[in-house]
């Protein structure tokens, strides 16, 4: 149904149990659990889930510490489940947006809405990445056509018009792309 690959590390077997089980019955797909840190951080990095929920004090590795393995690796969003009054946590500013924190008891209603929110806020979170890649290597890109404008306007003494229809016209001719012309200008100039 959502074609969403969650792992469960909780510590409580029964609790464990009866998420698993409510998240299957909602269309999840639940690849795994664990009941301490040590076998769910192995297991996460093997499978490679979409989403973890997780305890924020599992044995062996709290959940804070596998979210930042998770993190560091890109894998997925997290929700750690704690405890009325285990402090603020949430508040910390140095918390990444792909963790978000459900508070005891869970409820049926608030763990459906903190997974959809989890998974939809990381597919965006993916997307805006994914732009900012692009964007990094237009500008990137266009400094080197930038600069091998410059050369090729001080070389032949012509407009920035004419350089960049000359590097065009390699660029068709050739069947190579602009910013490789480009980058081909660049190194016999700096060669020279």
């Amino acid at each position: 149904m959502f074609d969403v690959k969650i792992f469960i590390a909780l510590n409580d077997v029964e609790e464990l149990k009866k998420v698993k089980y409510f998240l299957i019955s909602n269309g999840f797909d639940v690849v795994d659990q664990a009941t301490n840190g040590t076998s769910a951080i192995r297991r996460i990095l093997t499978l490679r889930p979409n989403l973890i929920i997780m305890d924020s004090n599992l044995q062996g590795m709290s959940g804070m510490e596998i979210a930042e393995v998770v993190q560091q690796n890109d894998i997925g969003p997290v929700i750690i489940v704690r405890a009325v009054g285990e402090g603020d946590i949430w508040l910390n500013s140095n918390n990444s947006i792909d963790i978000v924190f459900l508070q005891r008891p869970i409820t049926k209603s608030a763990l459906l809405q903190t997974v959809q929110l989890s998974i939809v806020n990381y597919q965006k979170t993916i997307k805006l990445k994914e732009e900012i890649r692009a964007l990094k290597e237009k500008l990137e890109e266009r400094k080197i056509v930038e600069k091998a404008k410059g050369i090729l306007m001080k070389k032949y003494g012509i407009t920035e018009n004419e350089a960049h229809r000359k590097l065009q016209k390699q660029s068709m001719d050739k069947g190579i792309p602009l910013k490789e012309i480009a980058k081909a200008i660049i190194l016999a100039n700096e060669i020279e």
